[in-house]
């Protein structure tokens, strides 16, 4: 799969809701938190290793994670649902005698799914993202200073459950394969629908 894939089915989207002649377009915001691994304590060692010195680091352990959408109520008890998504940086820093590094990452895409709902508002869904991760990183030694940017593009599936009540929702999302690599996010988050 890929992001001309998700924006075609995106496209499909927008077209159904205009010429939908029941039920409801809705928009909605959702804020939440994810859980991040860095793996800050390994990359230190390994400075460690081959500088010699011993390395000291400090890093995130999650992220922040904002989302708009777009929701259309299919029928009473399925709605169809567009976003995107955001996470704020996830950043460690390394520090020798020598030198010091770091590196940041961030988070952003596009999804789209189907949620489906029961009468006492739980609710469940399935659906595809199309991400992409953006690191970069900068290491100093001495007066020499270098930096790096790099990018990863992909896309995958996405779960995730949780509870409506009075346009307020709360639940769990998770993206598998963020950017196409093996990492995911799993997000707790609540919502608000307009």
């Amino acid at each position: 799969m890929n992001k001309l894939y998700v924006y075609m089915l995106s496209l499909l989207f927008v077209i159904n809701i205009a010429n939908a002649e029941e039920g409801k377009f809705r928009l909605g915001v959702e804020g939440g938190w994810s859980p991040v691994e860095l793996e800050a304590e390994d990359t230190a060692q390994a400075i460690a290793n081959a500088l010699g010195e011993t390395v000291t680091t400090e890093y995130d352990t999650g992220v922040f994670i904002g989302r708009l959408f777009g929701k259309y109520g299919l029928s009473s008890n399925v709605d169809f649902e567009v976003g995107y998504f955001q996470t704020s940086s996830a950043d460690a820093t390394y520090k020798a005698a020598s030198g010091k590094a770091s590196e940041s990452y961030d988070v952003s895409g596009l999804d789209l799914s189907a949620v489906f709902k029961s009468e006492e508002g739980f609710f469940g869904k399935i659906g595809m993202h199309s991400s992409t991760v953006d690191g970069a990183a900068k290491l100093i030694f001495g007066s020499t200073s270098v930096s790096a940017t790099g990018s990863a593009d992909g896309s995958g599936m996405l779960f995730g459950a949780g509870v409506e009540i009075d346009n307020v929702r709360y639940g769990v999302t998770r993206y598998n394969g963020v950017g196409g690599i093996d990492t995911d996010l799993t997000y707790g988050y609540v919502g608000f629908i307009f």
